[in-house]
């Protein structure tokens, strides 16, 4: 599991050109999960 935050003073999300989510200031935080990740993984993050 891998996480990036970022400092946004704005960010959306659009699926097939369409913006479903967007925020002014704020964090953007983008989550990698895998198969094998476990809840204790979950947890640390």
């Amino acid at each position: 599991m891998k996480a990036v935050i970022q400092r946004v003073t704005k960010a959306s999300v659009s699926v097939d050109g369409e913006i479903i989510s967007s925020i002014g200031n704020g964090l953007c935080i983008l989550i990698g999960i895998k198969r094998n990740d476990t809840v204790e993984d979950m947890k640390y993050m």
